[in-house]
């Protein structure tokens, strides 16, 4: 989220409207439970490793749980979400 509490999207689409969704493209939009992270004034690499760790979970569980409305029943069984 930016400093407004706006999540942010971005989303590739059509000529001329790069920030327009293609057409015939379904979009979903979930939002997750927030993640309160402590202000560290001097973060070490193990505090952005460990609260990454969980943001990335997150992500997981997320993609998890509303695969199959995005897929369909069969495909979001085995879909697979790659997350960096």
């Amino acid at each position: 989220m930016n400093r407004f509490g706006i999540p942010t999207i971005i989303v590739w689409g059509r000529w001329f409207f790069p920030l327009l969704p293609k057409k015939g493209v379904k979009i979903y939009i979930v939002v997750g439970k927030p993640i309160i992270l402590p202000k560290l004034e001097n973060p070490t690499k193990e505090d952005v490793a460990t609260w990454h760790k969980k943001y990335i979970g997150e992500l997981k569980r997320i993609y998890d749980e509303y695969k199959e409305d995005a897929y369909g029943a069969d495909e979001g069984k085995v879909a697979k979400v790659e997350v960096w």
